[in-house]
């Protein structure tokens, strides 16, 4: 019999079963055997997963094995509202991962898909603002919501984009300006802050 380890801590093995649940069913049954060395015997995906998560060294040694493709951790993390660029590295995904994972456990989650939750206007001299609302939480606990204003401009001999500016506010839950009961919006004065970073 395989001998079970404990590598894994809460939090990895919470995030490692997320991510597993996004692979196809036949890559699951696939790991957990290479995981168990065959001594396991699944009859179900979520068998398998737990297998895996429980059989794992470390998230590290999981991160390694040729069945968690790339697009998978890309995947995971746009799910756990992580942007990543489109185009970077396994390398990259797995650092960012095991960071997020061993991290204060606070996570921004932007609203985006609410008419309220995002905006973006250009100006004639070329400054592009960008909002975005949401909330912040640690695990499953709310802790407030955010308000987040990016000033980007174009280099055009570049062709790429640089930010001139950042403006962030956050409103925690039981603080005077206390965030309970709203809902995550884009407030910001864009008239204002056009004047005050025009180029």
């Amino acid at each position: 019999m395989v001998s079970k380890m404990a590598g894994l801590s809460d939090k990895e093995r919470i995030g490692c079963a997320k991510l597993l649940s996004l692979m196809p069913e036949s890559d699951v049954r696939s790991l957990c055997e290479t995981v168990t060395s065959k001594k396991i015997q699944v009859e179900t995906t979520r068998a398998a997963i737990e297998a895996i998560v429980s059989y794992s060294n470390d998230a590290a040694e999981l991160f390694k094995r040729r069945k968690v493709h790339r697009d998978i951790i890309f995947k995971y993390l746009a799910k756990e509202g992580i942007v990543m660029p489109i185009h970077c590295d396994k390398t990259l995904l797995v650092k960012r991962t095991l960071e997020f994972w061993s991290s204060g456990k606070i996570a921004l989650t932007q609203q985006i898909t609410t008419p309220h939750g995002h905006r973006f206007i250009s100006s004639p001299h070329g400054l592009v603002l960008v909002a975005v609302a949401g909330t912040i939480h640690r695990d499953n606990c709310w802790l407030g919501i955010f308000e987040q204003v990016f000033g980007l401009i174009c280099t055009p001999m570049e062709n790429t984009w640089k930010i001139k500016f950042t403006d962030l506010r956050v409103r925690g839950a039981g603080t005077q300006d206390g965030a309970e009961g709203m809902s995550p919006t884009v407030t910001c004065d864009f008239d204002e802050l056009q004047r005050q970073h025009r180029s």
